[in-house]
């Protein structure tokens, strides 16, 4: 018995000396006012953050979903779809423009005369990426954090943001039911798995490799160069608002296999976009109809519902998802 009580203090006493050994300088923690963000960098993080300007249209939707009274403007003026999908309050922020790789529009005075706390740049985590998050920084002189948007580091997305605007529940939250959709669409895409990649031909502006991560997430692999000839691909994924009428054309050369990209509020196949996990279930429904058996319409009203504290009425259900395989 005795021997049982010195060793269990024994046991005790290297617990407390353990823990009170000096933690390796590669792991120490950072002061609560420093962290790393998703492109290595080290940022200082102001002790509150009420106003935020999104750099991207994406990053904004995201600072939306999880606090609304955050966000200072949009990127662009809001379409009659965008303009439908936020609450009448924030329909009337000023436009503020983008700055990303492709774009810098920035309204600079009015950026700054708003004065934000934190600036988010939700983008591609590239070496470009991290250098623009920089030069952001630096030319309006405001902490810039720069967010992985693949769709894989949504969760991740939704946490840091969350932390950062001191809505770390909403943000738990809102991660727990993406890595859930995510799961369930995995283990799906698993069933499929000694098939071969399903060809799909996208007709929109995009470049060719612009959806690679959806289509490899949901087993299927860009056709961009086409001519009318076999081999012909599996799926047709045409962009609204692309071509005025290209269905005909394209079902005269034999396709029946032809589907129209959901678009509202946003367009369900942009990389980075939160609306990429509805694009991720809608591919899996239009592959493999036979298997597939989750209910889009059901998942489309509980992600708005989630996200925008929205409720999708029939009629906008039935206009959402026409042309889309589901709603023909």
């Amino acid at each position: 018995m005795q021997r049982g009580i010195q060793l269990l203090q024994t046991l005790v006493l290297l617990l407390l000396f353990l823990l009170l050994l000096p933690l390796p300088l590669g792991e120490s923690t950072l002061p609560s006012d420093l962290m790393i963000d998703h492109g290595d960098r080290l940022v200082e993080i102001p002790t509150r953050v009420e106003k935020v300007y999104a750099t991207t249209e994406l990053g904004t939707f995201l600072t939306y979903a999880l606090e609304p009274d955050a966000i200072l403007g949009w990127n662009r003026g809001l379409s009659p779809e965008l303009e439908f999908a936020v609450h009448s309050h924030y329909r009337n922020l000023p436009t503020l423009g983008t700055w990303d790789e492709a774009y810098q529009t920035t309204q600079f005075e009015t950026v700054m005369g708003l004065a934000p706390h934190l600036i988010v740049h939700y983008a591609p985590k590239t070496q470009r990426n991290r250098e623009l998050a920089d030069e952001i920084q630096e030319k309006l002189g405001i902490t810039t954090v720069l967010i992985d948007n693949s769709l894989s580091s949504l969760p991740d997305a939704l946490r840091l943001l969350g932390r950062l605007l001191g809505r770390e529940l909403r943000g738990q939250a809102l991660a727990a039911y993406v890595e859930n959709h995510l799961q369930d669409l995995a283990g799906f895409q698993r069933l499929q798995s000694s098939y071969e990649p399903i060809p799909v031909h996208i007709v929109s502006p995009r470049p060719p490799g612009y959806f690679d991560e959806l289509l490899s997430l949901a087993g299927m692999v860009e056709m961009p160069v086409w001519n009318d000839q076999p081999p012909l691909p599996d799926l047709v994924l045409i962009m609204p608002h692309n071509i005025a009428d290209p269905y005909k054309a394209i079902e005269r050369d034999g396709h029946k296999r032809i589907y129209q990209i959901p678009s509202f509020p946003l367009n369900w196949m942009e990389p980075g976009s939160i609306f990429s996990l509805l694009g991720l279930e809608w591919l899996h429904s239009i592959a493999y109809p036979t298997t597939y058996s989750g209910d889009l319409r059901e998942s489309y009203c509980s992600f708005m519902e989630v996200f925008f504290q929205l409720k999708v009425t029939p009629e906008l259900l039935a206009w959402t998802l026409q042309r889309s395989g589901i709603s023909f």
